[in-house]
Order: C-alpha cells, then sequence, then structure tokens
C-alpha cells in the first residue's frame, strides 16, 4: 500500500472524525467504532513520523468541522504536540451542551490531572 500524501490524510481524517460525532449523536455506534479504528490507525502513523504528525494536525486544529479539531487537539496532546492550541480547541469543544463536548472535556479534566494523554 503506497502512503498517504499529507493532504489527503487530512482530507479523509476530517472526514472520518465528522463520521465519527455524527455516528456518536445518532447512537450508530458499530459505524462509529469502525471510524475511531481509521482515526486510530492515522494516530499510530503519526507516532513512527512526527514530521507528518505535525504537518497534518497542525492544519486540522484549524479545521471547519469541528470534530476533526477536537480529535486533532486530543492528538496533539498525546504526541505533545501544539499543547497551547490543542488546550485552547479543547476548551472550546468543552462547551458543548452534547455529547460531543464531553469528550473534550474528559480530555481536559486528565490532562489536568496527569500533565499528560497517553499515547
Amino acid at each position: 500500500m503506497m502512503p498517504l500524501a499529507p493532504q489527503q490524510i487530512i482530507k479523509e481524517y476530517a472526514e472520518y472524525a465528522e463520521i465519527q460525532g455524527q455516528c456518536t449523536l445518532d447512537g450508530d455506534y458499530k459505524q462509529g467504532n469502525k471510524m475511531v479504528k481509521k482515526l486510530n490507525a492515522f494516530f499510530k502513523e503519526f507516532q513512527k513520523d512526527s514530521e507528518l504528525a505535525k504537518t497534518v494536525l497542525q492544519e486540522l486544529l484549524n479545521s471547519d468541522c469541528f470534530q476533526a479539531r477536537s480529535v486533532a487537539a486530543t492528538d496533539c496532546l498525546r504526541l505533545n504536540l501544539f499543547q497551547e492550541k490543542a488546550l485552547s480547541v479543547l476548551k472550546e469543544a468543552s462547551k458543548r451542551k452534547d455529547i460531543l463536548g464531553f469528550g473534550p472535556e474528559m480530555a481536559l479534566k486528565i490532562w489536568k490531572e496527569k500533565g499528560k494523554l497517553d499515547p
């Protein structure tokens, strides 16, 4: 399998995150879990290639898609990248009044308690 270009990863990551968020809202956990597996595969690639992680996650932190920003911010904290921006994104995301605000809220809580998120 040929490695994907950063722009393709950004596109797919945002798409998977958006679908996963909608699945969470709809209660479609099976489809949501499939998207999480795809996002986790990207994360594993980021762990192996810090330059790829920086390129992709920096752009995703500014995505128009709420869920892509939120997931990217969590991945940034797990990789110790762009911490200030990631924390800002998660603080904003945690203000949501639906279930999608819960993940960012928990990520911030763990970050405050441990000073890190485990990869």
